[in-house]
């Protein structure tokens, strides 16, 4: 097996296999041979691939190419390595390197609407994601958050006011909009429309007919008792204040909503990453006899995993070879 070298760069995650360089979800200029996007969330995309061949599913490319990175090369695998679906959005994929090294990149813990849990693989090294890695954050099920959600916008449309659903652009508003389809007909405003296209292009089944919503002047419609699914991007300036003067509720969607600090009865813990329990399974399930942390909390996860009996790290700023992390 060629050897393999992790590196914590200014650039993000670097690792030396063989002769090649591979940078994993760079966000700045780096040097490789080869650059692994995971997703096409804009924190894991870099400014420029340079000339960089770019290791990602069909669908991360479409996305990535759609949020103006330009990719001129473009494989879904190389020798030796295999993409693991990740279940964080549309073509999220995992990096497995000759069934040794497997780095997550941003991951599910748990299915939602047409998204499936992630895929696990056998693994001596886990580089591992820690967004939710503390207790605190243990998401309830699914169908207990969406049946307290449907229950709070059935009221407020019984009282005669529209509702405005938030979550992320790329990845949970298209999940939203999958998972509230019942409020037909559903509005969608601004870029959540352009995804959701290109997720139905790779055929994800998202309602066929849902409305687009472009400008604030066009908001008037949620006065008629209507739902309708809005981006964070959007959620502030004129369409906040104009959302406010009409009395329209916001509820958003994100695992935040179990931090501390949050006590909004608008806010549903329905996130795109896995929650604490589930990074702590997945890592069992994938037996990596070393796990590394990064992103996040992860400092915690790392401390929580010895405890429990494991070898975890977080990603060190020195560079070590992967046999060096198992001594």
């Amino acid at each position: 097996m060629p050897s393999l070298r992790v590196i914590n760069s200014p650039a993000g995650i670097i690792v030396e296999y063989g002769n090649k360089r591979i940078a994993l979800d760079p966000v700045k200029r780096f040097k490789a041979d080869y650059v692994f996007i995971s997703h096409a969330h804009s924190d894991h995309l870099p400014p420029s691939v340079g000339d960089a061949t770019v290791i990602a599913s069909d669908e991360t490319v479409k996305l990535a190419e759609e949020r103006g990175l330009k990719i001129s090369s473009h494989r879904d695998s190389i020798r030796g390595a295999e993409l693991i679906d990740t279940g964080h959005i549309l073509g999220s994929r995992g990096l497995l390197l000759e069934k040794s090294l497997l780095y997550t990149g941003d991951i599910a813990g748990r299915a939602r609407g047409f998204m499936p849990a992630p895929e696990r693989a056998d693994c001596e090294t886990l580089i591992i994601e820690s967004t939710y890695g503390r207790p605190r954050y243990r998401f309830p099920p699914l169908a207990t958050v969406l049946k307290n959600a449907n229950r709070l916008i059935s009221s407020y449309i019984e009282s005669g006011r529209g509702v405005a659903i938030e979550g992320y652009p790329l990845g949970k508003s298209q999940v939203l909009t999958y998972l509230f389809q019942s409020w037909s007909p559903l509005y969608v405003y601004g870029s959540v429309a352009r995804y959701n296209k290109i997720y139905s292009s790779f055929g994800i089944d998202l309602p066929e007919k849902t409305y687009q919503l472009n400008s604030p002047d066009e908001l008037e419609v949620l006065r008629k008792e209507k739902v309708a699914v809005f981006p964070t991007t959007a959620m502030k300036g004129e369409v906040r204040e104009r959302l406010r003067k009409m009395n329209i509720p916001i509820i958003r969607f994100t695992g935040w909503a179990m931090a501390s600090h949050s006590n909004s009865l608008n806010a549903f813990p329905v996130s795109d990453h896995a929650d604490f329990s589930e990074l702590i399974s997945y890592a069992e399930r994938c037996r990596a006899e070393l796990v590394l942390t990064f992103h996040g909390f992860s400092s915690d996860l790392a401390t929580f995993l010895r405890r429990n009996g494991k070898k975890a790290k977080t990603i060190s700023e020195r560079q070590l070879s992967i046999t060096e992390y198992l001594e």
